[in-house]
């Protein structure tokens, strides 16, 4: 716990020395790019992205609770599983917010959806690998398959469906947020499980 808070505080003071750096060689004209805050004209601008973002990062938080309540040596699959959800999970909210599979979509000159649709797959390959989900809770595997089903509509309204179509953009961006909030939901019930779990055998 304590080589977590000196991690914490290293990456933090890092961060901050390159971002005074930063000023310090261009301006603060420049510098404003990195810390500006998000308007638009109107009163909640980019909400649904700061939803996607804090449920992303909300998730992956949860699964790093859940690392902490395991016995990584006689838990390995369980303490993988976890670690991959973290990574997974604290990319995505990157992805959300700076928009990278979009920015790789244009390089490659493919149609974005489909790298997600990959992430998709490759998440489906921890869970299986990993996630030990008959041994989740049914509310967990309940918010995993719902989970799964709005994602798999999110991506056809992206990947197929009219780019100007009237509810379109509602439709993809809602149809991800619903999905974003039953991961947040699977990943609390596991926590609550492994809460159980530690008190049961205090």
């Amino acid at each position: 716990m304590k080589t977590s808070r000196i991690s914490l505080f290293l990456i933090v003071a890092v961060y901050s020395l390159i971002l005074m750096a930063i000023e310090w060689k261009t301006s603060q004209q420049f510098v404003r790019q990195f810390v500006t805050d998000i308007e638009g004209k109107v009163f909640f601008y980019a909400i649904n992205t700061t939803f996607s973002v804090f449920l992303l990062w909300a998730t992956a938080l949860i699964f790093g609770i859940c690392l902490l309540c395991i016995d990584k040596v006689q838990q390995r699959r369980d303490y993988f599983f976890y670690i991959s959800q973290i990574i997974m999970f604290t990319y995505l909210g990157f992805d959300e917010r700076f928009l990278i599979h979009e920015t790789i979509g244009l390089w490659l000159g493919r149609n974005d959806a489909y790298l997600v649709l990959g992430l998709g797959f490759v998440e489906i390959g921890l869970l299986v690998g990993f996630g030990n989900l008959h041994q989740k809770t049914v509310a967990a595997r309940y918010f995993l398959y719902t989970a799964a089903v709005f994602f798999a509509m999110m991506v056809i309204i992206d990947a197929k469906f009219p780019s100007q179509m009237v509810l379109r953009l509602s439709f993809e961006e809602l149809t991800k947020l619903w999905a974003e909030v039953c991961l947040a939901l699977f990943a609390w019930e596991i926590l609550k499980q492994l809460l159980y779990k530690l008190r049961k055998n205090e």
